[in-house]
C-alpha cells in the first residue's frame, strides 16, 4: 500500500514540476524544439530501420571500446599500485640501511676524535688546551706534537 502512495506522489510531483517549469517562455520553446526533433528522428528511423541498426551497432562498438580502454587502464593502474606496494618495503629498508651507515660513520668519527685527543693528551698534558684555544699554544709545541704523532702511526 505504501509503495502505491510513493509512486503516486512521485508522479504527481513530477507532473507539477513540469507544469510549473513550462510557465517560463524560454523553457516552453526549448521543450517544443526538442520534442519536434525527437519526433522527426523517430519518424526517420521508423522508415530506415537498417540505418537505426547500424547506428545502434556503432554506439555499441563505441561503448565496448570505451569499456575495454577503461578496463585496460584500471588493470594498468592496479599493476602500478602493486609495484608500489612491493617497492615501498625495499625503499624503507634502503633508507634504514643508509641511516645506520650514517650513524655508524658518525660514531666512528666520534671515536676517532676521542682517540686522537687521548693520544695527544698522553704525549703532551697541555694538548687539550691547544685543541680548544689556538692562541694559547706555541708553534714549537705543535710541531713537536705533530712529529711524535707521525711516529706512532
Amino acid at each position: 500500500m505504501s509503495q502505491n502512495k510513493l509512486m503516486t506522489g512521485l508522479l504527481v510531483g513530477a507532473a507539477v514540476g513540469v507544469i510549473v517549469s513550462l510557465f517560463d517562455r524560454n523553457t516552453r520553446n526549448d521543450v517544443m524544439q526538442k520534442s519536434k526533433k525527437v519526433s522527426e528522428n523517430a519518424k526517420y528511423y521508423a522508415s530506415n530501420k537498417d540505418e537505426l541498426k547500424s547506428a545502434v551497432q556503432q554506439q555499441a562498438n563505441r561503448f565496448q571500446n570505451l569499456y575495454e580502454r577503461v578496463s585496460d587502464d584500471a588493470s594498468y593502474v592496479g599493476d602500478k599500485v602493486n609495484e608500489l606496494k612491493e617497492l615501498t618495503p625495499q625503499v624503507k629498508e634502503m633508507a634504514m640501511d643508509t641511516k645506520e651507515a650514517f650513524v655508524d660513520t658518525k660514531e666512528a668519527v666520534v671515536d676517532s676524535t676521542k682517540d686522537v685527543k687521548s693520544a695527544l693528551k698522553e704525549d703532551d698534558p697541555s694538548a687539550s688546551s691547544s685543541l680548544t684555544d689556538d692562541n694559547s699554544s706555541s708553534s714549537n709545541n705543535n710541531s713537536n706534537r705533530d712529529a711524535e704523532y707521525g711516529k706512532k702511526q
